[in-house]
C-alpha cells in the first residue's frame, strides 16, 4: 500500500515539473510592448568604456596643471564622457518644453520598429557648422543676430582656426544658457594671447552681461514708481511708454547677445537705462510719501535713564 502511495506522488511530482518547464517559458518572456522611445535604447550610454575613462583621467590631469582644454576640440568627447548623451537631455531646458530627439536628429519616436523610428535620421544636419541654420528653426532671433557676427562668417567661410557655431556654448545635449561669471572661460578658450584674437574680450563681455542686473533692478524700481503715482492719480502715460521701452528692450536682450557685438549689446542695454530712469520719474522725489520719524530706541531711553540717576545721585 505504502510503495502504490510512494508511486503516485512520484508521478505527480514528474506532471508538476513537465508542467513547470511548459509554463515557465512563456511567464519569463518579456513583455511585448512597442519600442518607441529613444530614450529606450539611449539612456544606457553610460561613460563604462576604457577609452572614455582614459579621457576622463587625461581630462584631470589637465585641470590639475592649469591647462584649458579648448571647447571647440572636447566638447562632444566631455558630453559623452561625463553621462550619457540621454542623461544631459533630460535636464535641460529642451527637455523641460518636450523638444525631443527627432527634433535634431530626425527620425519617428511614433514608430514600433527600430528600423522604422531611425528613418531619416542623418548626421549632415547636426554638424557643428549646420547647428545655426537647424537651432534657428525655433530661434528665429537669435539666428538673425548670429548671421550679422563675426563668429557666423568665420564659420560660414571655414577658415582654419576656431569658428564658434551655437553647441561652443550652448552644449549640444544640456543645452544651458551661460551666466555673467561663466562667460569669460568660454570666451577665454579663443580669446587669448595664444590665439592673438582680441584678448580683451572676456572681461568686457563679462561686464556686459552684468549690466544687465543693473537693467533688471532699474525696471524695478520705474514699475513700482508707476503703480505708486497711480494710486496718487497722477498722468503716468508718459511714464508707461517709458517702462514698456525698457521692458522691451530687456526682452530682446539675449537675441542681441548673439551678435556678438559689445558695443551695440552695451549701447541697446544703456537706452533701457535710459527709459526706465525716465519712468522712475513718474513719482517725483518731492511728493513722495513722507517718512514717518523712527520713535526713540531702548539706547536713547537707557541714556536719558542714566544722566537722570546721575542727577539724583549728587543732589542727594
Amino acid at each position: 500500500m505504502v510503495e502504490k502511495n510512494v508511486s503516485k506522488i512520484l508521478i505527480g511530482l514528474v506532471f508538476v515539473l513537465i508542467a513547470l518547464q511548459i509554463i515557465q517559458p512563456a511567464a519569463s518572456k518579456a513583455p511585448d510592448l512597442p519600442n518607441n522611445s529613444c530614450a529606450d535604447c539611449h539612456r544606457q550610454l553610460l561613460f563604462s568604456s576604457e577609452s572614455q575613462r582614459q579621457f576622463i583621467d587625461i581630462r584631470i590631469k589637465h585641470l590639475e596643471s592649469g591647462i584649458s582644454c579648448s571647447i571647440v576640440c572636447h566638447e562632444d568627447k566631455l558630453n559623452k564622457s561625463t553621462g550619457s548623451t540621454y542623461a544631459l537631455w533630460s535636464v535641460s531646458t529642451h527637455a523641460l518644453f518636450e523638444v525631443t530627439c527627432e527634433k535634431c536628429h530626425g527620425g519617428d519616436p511614433l514608430k514600433v520598429s527600430k528600423q522604422e523610428a531611425h528613418k531619416g535620421i542623418s548626421n549632415i544636419s547636426i554638424q557643428r557648422a549646420n547647428t545655426p541654420e537647424m537651432c534657428g528653426k525655433c530661434h528665429t532671433a537669435e539666428l538673425d543676430q548670429f548671421k550679422n557676427s563675426q563668429h557666423f562668417k568665420r564659420l560660414e567661410s571655414n577658415q582654419e582656426g576656431p569658428a564658434p557655431a551655437c553647441i561652443t556654448c550652448h552644449q549640444a545635449h544640456s543645452v544651458r544658457v551661460l551666466t555673467a561669471s561663466e562667460i569669460e572661460d568660454f570666451c577665454s578658450n579663443c580669446h587669448n594671447n595664444i590665439t592673438g584674437i582680441n584678448p580683451t574680450v572676456p572681461k568686457r563681455a563679462e561686464s556686459a552681461l552684468s549690466s544687465v542686473k543693473e537693467l533688471q533692478f532699474e525696471i524695478s524700481k520705474a514699475r513700482s514708481s508707476v503703480i505708486l503715482a497711480k494710486a496718487n492719480n497722477k498722468d503716468v502715460t508718459a511714464s508707461e511708454a517709458d517702462l514698456e521701452s525698457a521692458m522691451t528692450i530687456l526682452k530682446d536682450i539675449p537675441s542681441v547677445w548673439h551678435r556678438f557685438n559689445l558695443t551695440y549689446f552695451d549701447t541697446e542695454v544703456q537706452k533701457g537705462l535710459i527709459d526706465a530712469k525716465n519712468a522712475e520719474k513718474a513719482m517725483p522725489e518731492e511728493t513722495a510719501p513722507p517718512v514717518t520719524p523712527k520713535a526713540p530706541g531702548f539706547e536713547v531711553l537707557l541714556m536719558v535713564s542714566g544722566i537722570l540717576a546721575v542727577y539724583l545721585l549728587k543732589r542727594h
